[in-house]
């Protein structure tokens, strides 16, 4: 079922409307959408669409060829000896007549023929932009697409008409997915199986949330059982070290230092393979807001709420699960971590919902920057960490999320203000707001002072609940 993607359906219905040649570059991580948006495109339009596979120039080429004549109703025709002379067909088959020609996985051919984006380039500026034909090149490593067929050094820079990076749903589509569920434990599936609408449409709405996250997660049977590894089997050719990194990060290691440690590995080798990682999408890298570029200061984290539950709760209890103890794990594993796994999921949907309201203008400001800070108090010479911090020029919010079973109470608040104490001292703040986030509400004392202070703001999973779509 098609869901959730009609903005980008409706950009693409509008470039088809011109009637005129198009490059559209289609990006972003694996599961997300991609095919199912372009297969929802197609339906009704004159189309070939071709999905790459994982194998040499020449078998890639004669099932490309053979999809062209089965569009064009040809039959024993031999192969193209080329990309260009398959592409040149259609071209002088088309003339005045529309056609969507989309190639999916478009890296899986490019790596393995590089020249094949000069001769798109050739194709394109020769021929192509006097037809109607609307190009389409996805995939799904996003650091090929962003290097070599985004980037200026790209034989197709200049190319493109049109580029879309799709990213998994926020909190407000994905909770759209999830019915007969509390507020809380949406977002506590959210925060499971992230915003990766494959993965969303799987919950069964009809069982509880433990019952859910066993049967996909814990279930040697379960769909979800061996995603990462299947993913990175296909993405990478040492799975083992990228699984061990991932692994390292999901509990706690979040510097290179410690994350080479932690695995074994040389530092060097474990930032080449964050790297590619990053590209990925699996991988973020950060450093403090509004700071400079420090290696000691940089941080790495898990993109995808997937990866970081498996490589916390399943990868360590692979061999209990096996024997089918998915009971267990759930209750000695999971259950009691859960309220920890969840602090910071619930920073990654507090960051989203105040760039929703944001892009409102519901906030005092509007904010150009955001992300998290942590740095040194310098008189009390420790540690201070700001869950989220957004900046507009010296104004700035900074925020405190909590996921606990308790209301938030006044301490958070005059803990919060020291930070802001801290965070102000090294550098200019006109204007200071703090946002308190909480799970379960927050005390009187803490409420009437916000009536009071038009500087602090409380926010609870309530005012999440007001803004779905």
């Amino acid at each position: 079922m098609f869901r959730g993607r009609d903005k980008e359906l409706a950009e693409l219905n509008r470039l088809y409307a011109q009637e005129s040649f198009q490059l559209f570059i289609l990006y972003g991580r694996r599961r997300v959408g991609k095919t199912t948006l372009l297969k929802e495109f197609c339906k009704g339009k004159p189309h070939i669409f071709y999905s790459a596979e994982q194998s040499n120039n020449k078998m890639n080429l004669d099932k490309f060829s053979a999809q062209i004549f089965q569009y064009y109703g040809e039959n024993n025709l031999e192969s193209f000896s080329s990309w260009e002379n398959a592409i040149s067909y259609i071209d002088r088959r088309q003339r005045t007549e529309p056609l969507v020609l989309v190639f999916d996985e478009f890296p899986y051919i490019a790596n393995i023929n590089p020249a094949l984006l000069s001769i798109l380039q050739h194709l394109i500026d020769h021929q192509l932009r006097e037809r109607k034909i609307f190009l389409i090149l996805c995939g799904s490593y996003m650091g090929f697409m962003e290097k070599e067929v985004l980037s200026s050094k790209s034989p197709l820079f200049g190319r493109r008409t049109a580029q879309l990076h799709m990213k998994p749903f926020d909190y407000r589509m994905s909770l759209e997915f999830l019915q007969n569920f509390s507020m809380e434990e949406k977002l506590i599936l959210y925060s499971v199986f992230g915003g990766t609408a494959m993965y969303l449409q799987r919950i069964d709405n009809s069982l509880t949330l433990r019952e859910n996250i066993q049967n996909l997660y814990l279930k040697p049977t379960g769909y979800l059982y061996e995603e990462p590894l299947l993913l990175m089997r296909q993405e990478v050719q040492e799975p083992g070290v990228y699984c061990a990194i991932i692994e390292a990060i999901a509990k706690g290691a979040v510097k290179s230092n410690e994350i080479a440690a932690k695995t074994g590995e040389d530092a060097a080798k474990c930032l080449k393979y964050i790297a590619i990682m990053r590209e990925l999408g699996i991988l973020y890298r950060e450093i403090p807001l509004g700071e400079k570029e420090n290696a000691r200061k940089t941080q790495y984290g898990i993109c995808d709420s997937m990866f970081r539950f498996w490589y916390r709760y399943v990868a360590p209890n692979r061999t209990l699960l096996e024997t089918d103890a998915y009971d267990i794990v759930w209750k000695r594993k999971i259950e009691p971590d859960l309220s920890h796994y969840m602090g910071h999921a619930f920073e990654n949907i507090c960051k989203e919902y105040l760039l929703y309201q944001n892009s409102l203008g519901n906030l005092p400001i509007l904010f150009t920057e955001i992300g998290r800070w942590w740095g040194t108090d310098s008189k009390e010479h420790k540690e201070v960490e700001i869950n989220l911090a957004a900046k507009d020029g010296n104004d700035y919010l900074i925020g405190e999320c909590k996921w606990r079973s308790e209301p938030t109470d006044y301490s958070v608040y005059m803990e919060l203000m020291k930070k802001g104490d801290v965070f102000c001292r090294k550098r200019k703040c006109d204007n200071l707001w703090y946002l308190l986030f909480s799970k379960n509400g927050f005390t009187e004392t803490l409420q009437k002072e916000a009536r009071e202070n038009r500087h602090l703001i409380l926010i609870t999973i309530d005012d999440f609940q007001k803004d779905l779509i």
